[in-house]
């Protein structure tokens, strides 16, 4: 009984270490089959020479520069721009850690005096630039710039509008990053000098330019039957250079789409639904707001003149009266009615200034009271405005014309007399507004206008998508899908070189899900369904090239075209031994050309095109004497230089040259390190 007992006991840990193994394997299984493994780096969108960049200071970053583009430029990013802005942050952040390590390695730092003095000494930022020039003068405001320094670096952080504290930082960054290039590209480059047999020698050159005749030999006029280009010569070229072979992972598929476009039911639909709108529309009590509330496509009511009104509605302006509807008629895409609400005589432009007050109704009393008194007001506005933008110009706005400003503040100043202080509410805070001119009336019409798009139905889409999907499942090989194409006479459309950070494929706009697609795939997969843009997407996976160097077929028509250009020219060296140039053109049916004013800044060659091997022969020769046969680009020349002439526009080649030249390389050199970009599995 005790052997019985003791056994159960074990059999029971036996299984319960059984159980548990199981449930790991179970666990870990699913963690490995979804790529979520625990030994994973699931936050690290990259690596920079080793150092890992994170999700978050990645996201961080787009957010900032976003924020900072949104507050100076006034505007909402749509999805193309904030895909080139993706790629800007990164390109920059992957920028600012390598180059961290250098400027620390080198010592080199940006001191609190130094940014003083790129915001009010004698090396102005361009960006303080950009931000505090009065752009009615051209001269920078130091004392503006100084004040908006001072206000977001105040010791009460309460007392600081956050939108000009983020302005600050953002300008600050890229000040610093400005600077410190300079500095380090400095202290590299002052060991950096021109010797004088290298002016000489430079000089030489640039000093004149060269009348001379030639006969060049296309390559193209010589059969490839002439030479022979062996697979080991290729091969032996692309050892000998791979690294210029360089590549990054791309992707390349065949695709087929199904658009979804409106059919004329659809059209006819859309025409008919304004219409029956049409009587209610013209009894509305307040006609823009039944506009904007019925219309696919709000607009603001705005004054206009006949020569700005849309074509269709100018030509019937004149026969309409106030409260009348006209429509509905078609403009592009839409279909449309509009209602004449009124017809006025107001200023074609108005000129103002203003002061912004977001959220201080105390304080914007207090000023327009003083304004109305007489007060300085370009001064209260530098001051005291909001907007960064007018406040550095004493809140001018100069010119602007009717629609162009919100609502509230546009009629205002369309309204209001020349010199009349006002003061309105809008969706950005309390404008105090100063009236200072306004243009010549004429005559303007308010239209509202209720506007619905030509879409296609729930129904066009339901069958287009039937379509397309059966295609789909029809077609689940590379050799059913290929066929296919064929066989239903469609068009058959390529995606070469696609990279994984691309959100778009050829005009197919946020593709994103498609590239994702694609580098998960393999060769030979055909996808599922991708809706992108109003049409269908199914692709196939034709081809993987994955970071590292192109393969030797991948370059061999390349490699195989410069190999035929060499031997080409040994050919042309051979045959014309001992012959004039007159002889030469004979042999190859072509002629003796002439080409003057060959010059040593220009790779190029009259006749002949963009050839600088050419160009450098041409200007070491001596007068009179023929060449040997020269390897271009497009073909074998020889030549002949009839007299070289003074240049006298010939710039003297100077140690700053040579400087700058040396500061683009190095730039790009120090740039090159190994870098790791997997933001494909977060984007």
């Amino acid at each position: 009984m005790a052997t019985l007992q003791s056994l159960r006991n074990r059999a029971g840990i036996f299984l319960t270490v059984l159980i548990g193994l199981a449930l790991l394997a179970f666990i870990l299984g699913d963690l490995f089959n979804n790529g979520n493994s625990i030994f994973q780096d699931n936050d690290t969108v990259g690596k920079v020479d080793g150092e890992k960049i994170k999700l978050q200071e990645y996201q961080n970053e787009i957010e900032s520069t976003e924020n900072f583009y949104k507050m100076t430029q006034g505007i909402s990013l749509n999805d193309e721009m904030q895909t080139q802005l993706r790629e800007s942050v990164w390109r920059q952040l992957v920028s600012d850690k390598i180059l961290a390590k250098v400027y620390e390695n080198a010592g080199v730092d940006v001191s609190a005096n130094e940014i003083l003095d790129m915001v009010a000494g004698n090396h102005i930022s361009p960006m303080m630039r950009q931000f505090f020039t009065d752009p009615n003068t051209g001269i920078y405001n130091s004392v503006a710039a100084t004040n908006f320094v001072q206000a977001v670096n105040s010791a009460d952080p309460n007392m600081v509008d956050p939108r000009s504290m983020q302005i600050w930082e953002n300008i600050q960054a890229n000040m610093i990053r400005e600077r410190l290039n300079t500095k380090y590209m400095v202290a590299l480059t002052k060991g950096l000098y021109t010797t004088k047999a290298e002016k000489e020698a430079e000089a030489a050159l640039r000093s004149k330019t060269a009348d001379v005749a030639f006969v060049g030999v296309r390559y193209t006029s010589i059969p490839d039957s002439a030479i022979t280009v062996k697979k080991s010569e290729v091969e032996k070229v692309y050892n000998q250079h791979k690294e210029n072979y360089k590549v990054d992972a791309t992707r390349d598929i065949v695709y087929v789409t199904f658009p979804i476009t409106a059919t004329e039911e659809d059209v006819e639909n859309v025409k008919n639904s304004v219409a029956d709108m049409i009587s209610d529309f013209s009894v509305a009590e307040d006609a823009a707001a039944y506009a904007q509330m019925n219309s696919q496509n709000p607009s603001d009511s705005r004054f206009l003149t006949e020569a700005q009104l849309p074509s269709v509605l100018a030509s019937a302006v004149a026969n309409l009266k106030e409260g009348e509807v006209f429509g509905p008629y078609r403009e592009g895409d839409s279909y449309k009615i509009s209602r004449l609400v009124s017809v006025a005589q107001r200023p074609d432009s108005v000129k103002a200034a203003h002061i912004l007050l977001r959220n201080n109704a105390a304080k914007a009393d207090s000023l327009f009271a003083a304004a109305k008194k007489g007060a300085n007001f370009a001064a209260m506005a530098r001051t005291f405005s909001e907007d960064p933008g007018s406040a550095v110009n004493g809140g001018d706005l100069d010119w602007f014309t009717d629609g162009m400003m919100v609502p509230e503040f546009n009629e205002a100043c369309f309204t209001g007399a020349k010199g009349d202080i006002v003061k309105v509410e809008s969706q950005f805070g309390i404008h105090i507004i100063k009236i200072q001119d306004k243009g010549v009336a004429v005559k303007k019409y308010n239209f509202a206008t209720i506007d619905k798009g030509i879409e296609y139905s729930s129904k066009t889409h339901q069958m287009v998508y039937s379509e397309a999907q059966t295609f789909a499942t029809q077609h689940t090989t590379r050799a059913a899908f290929e066929t296919a194409i064929d066989t239903l006479n469609l068009v058959k459309r390529y995606g070469n070189n696609i990279r994984q950070n691309s959100y778009s494929v050829n005009n197919l706009r946020s593709a994103r899900d498609l590239v994702k697609w694609a580098f998960k795939a393999e060769v030979g997969e055909v996808s599922e369904l991708f809706e992108i843009n109003d049409q269908f997407v199914i692709a196939l996976l034709v081809k993987e090239q994955e970071k590292g160097y192109a393969s030797v077929e991948d370059v061999e028509a390349v490699i195989t075209n410069d190999i035929k250009k060499d031997k080409k020219a040994t050919l042309v060296a051979e045959a014309v031994k001992g012959m004039t140039l007159a002889q030469i053109a004979e042999k190859y049916n072509t002629k003796v050309d002439s080409a003057s004013h060959v010059n040593y800044a220009i790779n190029s060659v009259s006749g002949a095109g963009l050839e600088p091997a050419l160009v450098g022969q041409i200007m070491t020769a001596a007068e009179n004497a023929q060449s040997g046969v020269v390897r271009g680009q497009n073909g074998a020349y020889v030549f002949s230089v009839k007299q070289f002439e003074a240049n006298p526009s010939a710039a003297e080649y100077s140690n700053a040259q040579q400087v700058n030249s040396f500061s683009n390389y190095a730039y790009q050199v120090l740039l090159d390190v190994e870098t790791e970009d997997n933001r494909i599995k977060f984007y």
